[in-house]
């Protein structure tokens, strides 16, 4: 019995040495290896990322074009994010053909980056602008009236290959803006436009900028709204309708582009234009 047991724990101890230890170590080198290679595809994707490599697959999302400084397109993320027409589950694209990497501060926020030629096909197709909602055209420069050329070019090329995107365009000089127009784009923002009337308002109104800022910024205070009229009637029927649901009716803006603000309460109201409110929160319609 007792060379019978020696002889079993022999080939016990053989079958060890020979066999588990082996397959022990191999399997601890292929789980390493395996962990490994997939460590390093993960840092690879998460590099192609921030270096704006990657291609975009979304839908209804906004795309931002240019980066014009870390504040500023914070800011304007900020303002979007606390309105629910934007709010925070929309998807965000920045698109930079200068940019080395993405900031830290936008990469925790979520925001997607695409570094190449905004002007061309393949960067706008790699941003998934075909399938945006959104797109916004910042001034790179805001001391270069150059930069309104290159916004120029960017809303050619967006309008050029889907006219269906929303698009905003900033620009420095006002005679930008006819070409702008003439580009397409939905919306454009003369922000030297802006500063003399913010400035001479202050002059006239000392304390108007305050009152301004306030109905303006989507994050304190009651803002201006420009809600969609379904059912045509006149202005102090549609004020009535705003009061019942918590809003003021300031003014009319038609489809032609013009406002007119406090008209008659007989006025009529198409059921295409959309009324000027000031309200705690936007009303999907009116």
């Amino acid at each position: 019995h007792t060379s019978s047991y020696s002889v079993l724990e022999f080939r016990r101890v053989l079958f060890r040495s020979l066999v588990g230890w082996p397959i022990m170590v191999f399997g601890i080198g292929l789980l390493g290896y395996a962990l490994s290679m997939v460590a390093a595809a993960l840092v690879t994707s998460k590099t192609k990322e921030i270096k704006g490599m990657s291609t975009f697959k979304l839908y209804d999302h906004l795309v931002v074009f240019n980066f014009a400084g870390l504040a500023k397109v914070e800011r304007i993320l900020e303002e979007l994010a606390l309105d629910r027409a934007v709010g925070t589950a929309m998807p965000v694209i920045l698109v930079d053909d200068q940019l080395e990497e993405l900031p830290v501060e936008l990469q925790k926020r979520g925001v997607g980056y695409v570094r190449g030629n905004p002007t061309r096909d393949e960067t706008l197709q790699r941003a998934g602008i075909d399938m945006a909602r959104h797109a916004v055209v910042l001034t790179r420069d805001q001391s270069d009236p150059a930069s309104d050329n290159l916004n120029v070019a960017i809303a050619l090329a967006i309008e050029g290959r889907c006219r269906q995107v929303n698009t905003v365009v900033e620009c420095i000089d006002p005679a930008s803006e006819e070409l702008l127009r003439k580009a397409g784009c939905d919306r454009i923002v003369c922000t030297s436009r802006f500063d003399a009337q913010f400035l001479s308002q202050e002059l006239l109104n000392p304390g108007i900028q305050e009152v301004l800022g306030d109905l303006l910024s989507t994050g304190q205070g009651q803002q201006l709204y420009l809600v969609p009229v379904t059912c045509a009637g006149s202005f102090e029927e549609l004020s009535k309708r705003c009061r019942s649901l918590g809003h003021i009716a300031l003014g009319i803006s038609c489809p032609d582009g013009g406002v007119r603000m406090n008209p008659p309460s007989a006025e009529p109201i198409a059921s295409d234009c959309r009324l000027l409110t000031i309200g705690a929160s936007r009303l999907d319609t009116i």
